[in-house]
């Protein structure tokens, strides 16, 4: 609160992160088998340096699990292996332009500790209680689902469809709005959709 005091914005609600995902998944329905609707949809939040992995049973949370683990760590495989500083491994890892072993020799290990921590919160989710009903799908989101290859590796490995979460992929822009900018950017804004749909409530 007094963050957001200091930087002259007047703060309304406190949310909870596993509450803000759960309203922003409403945007992400279309993606659903049955808009979500009687179905159990895995939410795969990948943040810079942490997380969080939800199941949703008609779309009500009914597990999370936050674990540290990010694109920040891809960022800084990158700082080791090219010698680049923090600020020029963060804009390599969007922009491209890394040595022809990038993809092998960083980005593919990154990819399969991705999928190692889906599978294994999928393990611990199934593993928590009786009956829990398998996710007819799962959702990645995050700034680490922009990496190209990276659903259909879940999904392979998994035997589950697995597709980039775009919570801005209903909604009408705006004109001053760059097209291309909120598309690349839509999945890793899932919590900040769920606590701007405080507003609409």
């Amino acid at each position: 609160v007094s963050a957001c005091q200091m930087a002259g914005l007047d703060p309304k609600v406190v949310d909870v992160e596993p509450f803000a995902l759960e309203n922003s998944c409403r945007l992400m329905t279309y993606q659903m088998p049955a808009g979500g609707i009687g179905q159990v949809v895995a939410v795969v939040d990948f943040g810079a340096s942490s997380t969080t992995f939800s199941v949703l049973s008609d779309l009500r949370v009914i597990y999370t699990r936050s674990f540290a683990f990010g694109g920040q760590q891809l960022t800084e495989e990158i700082m080791r292996t090219y010698g680049l500083s923090m600020e020029d491994a963060g804009r390599s890892k969007k922009e491209g332009g890394l040595p022809a072993n990038y993809q092998s020799d960083v980005l593919d290990p990154f990819m399969d500790d991705m999928y190692q921590q889906v599978a294994r919160s999928m393990q611990f989710y199934l593993a928590s209680g009786t009956a829990r009903e398998r996710p007819s799908m799962v959702l990645i989101c995050g700034g680490c689902a922009n990496i190209p290859g990276v659903a259909e590796l879940i999904s392979s490995r998994l035997g589950i469809p697995a597709e980039r979460g775009n919570p801005l992929g209903g909604m009408k822009l705006g004109p001053r709005a760059k097209n291309q900018n909120v598309n690349k950017e839509s999945a890793a804004m899932l919590t900040a959709c769920g606590l701007a749909l405080r507003s609409f409530g």
